[in-house]
């Protein structure tokens, strides 16, 4: 619920901030424009992690380096209060059917590796996501004659709030992830 209210509140400022001070469309062009570059986003984050929930499992063991969240990281999430929002940021897990808003089965191992694997899966979706979203300042077609500047003052700060809103999931996945594998690895020496 928080991140609708805040997509609609930056969607309310971009366009009246928009609508003050940049005369170059009628008042209404900016309303359009946001809208229709917010639901494109989404398209955007949509086809990202489609693409990526295609690719084999093999690509996202969380032995690899880049799952690896190093103690930097971890201060850094400690320094910017994940633990304390965390709780606030939406889940999708609904679309791949395994939500991970909680630890339903922390000792069972086929349990642990499934959630690791959709926070492995998770993290390279938001990651990607971000650069993605800037590929609608592109959609501009008018600003390749000069005659329009929605790609800078539309796009652009659309592309940046939504960069913001994904990449914190990928912030709570990565933070989660060392107690995951701890887990993980302690259910599997108990089954043996």
């Amino acid at each position: 619920m928080a991140y609708i209210f805040i997509i609609l509140i930056m969607m309310g400022i971009i366009s009246g901030l928009n609508i003050a001070f940049n005369p170059m469309y009628e008042w209404y062009i900016y309303l359009i424009a946001v809208v229709a570059y917010v639901i494109i986003v989404i398209i955007i984050d949509a086809i990202v992690a489609t693409v990526i929930r295609k690719m084999p499992e093999k690509y996202f063991d969380y032995h690899k380096k880049i799952f690896n969240t190093t103690k930097g990281e971890l201060k850094f999430y400690k320094l910017i209060g994940v633990k304390k929002w965390k709780e606030h940021v939406p889940e999708l897990g609904m679309f791949t059917g395994f939500r991970k808003n909680k630890i339903a089965n922390p000792k069972d191992s086929a349990y642990l590796s499934r959630y690791i694997l959709e926070a492995c899966y998770g993290i390279i979706i938001h990651f990607w996501s971000v650069p993605a979203s800037f590929l609608i300042m592109l959609l501009d077609f008018k600003m390749y004659t000069g005659n329009s500047n929605l790609w800078l003052c539309v796009a652009m700060p659309v592309a940046i709030v939504n960069a913001i809103l994904i990449v914190l999931p990928a912030f709570i996945l990565k933070y989660n992830l060392p107690k995951l594998v701890r887990l993980y690895e302690i259910s599997i020496k108990k089954e043996f």
